[in-house]
């Protein structure tokens, strides 16, 4: 029974993240085939979080953040290369990168694309193994494989 006026301080069992953003979020991304959560912010960083369930315990574990030079706008996205394990995000921003970002094998973000204004929007496209990005510069700049870019980002190493 419950107290009239009684304040209930979660009525959706709603749970927060360790080490949340400083700033608002502007997207949210679950990997399609891991337990990550990616958040992208206003504070220019793109979180990565594993989350796990012990019985109705939800918690989360951050696992790895990357920066962009610039805040993020929504809707700007961080979608999953579904291509194999979920384990690698493609970012973009303000600061007009495209990043690939492999979140398990310690690797550091990659830049893969440019654009000449803000990135608007990422599309994975899996049974292609495509990444298509598009800008306030008004073009679809790059339509990329994944294999492409690992191939891009060796040589230039």
């Amino acid at each position: 029974m419950s107290t009239f006026g009684a304040a209930n301080t979660n009525p959706n069992k709603s749970f927060e993240v360790a080490q949340p953003p400083s700033d608002s979020i502007s997207s949210l991304s679950f990997s399609p085939k891991a337990n990550f959560l990616v958040a992208t912010s206003w504070d220019n960083q793109v979180r990565c979080w594993e989350i796990t369930r012990n019985g109705t315990v939800v918690s989360s574990t951050p696992k790895a953040s990357i920066s962009h030079d610039q805040p993020w706008h929504w809707p700007f996205g961080a979608p999953f290369d579904s291509a194999d394990d979920g384990t690698t995000v493609f970012s973009g921003g303000c600061d007009k990168q495209v990043k690939m970002w492999p979140l398990t094998s310690g690797g550091q973000p990659m830049t893969v694309a440019m654009h000449d204004a803000p990135v608007k929007d990422l599309a994975w496209i899996p049974e292609m193994n495509l990444l298509a990005t598009g800008s306030w510069d008004k073009t679809l700049k790059r339509l990329i494989s994944a294999l492409e870019m690992v191939v891009i980002n060796i040589a230039v190493l």
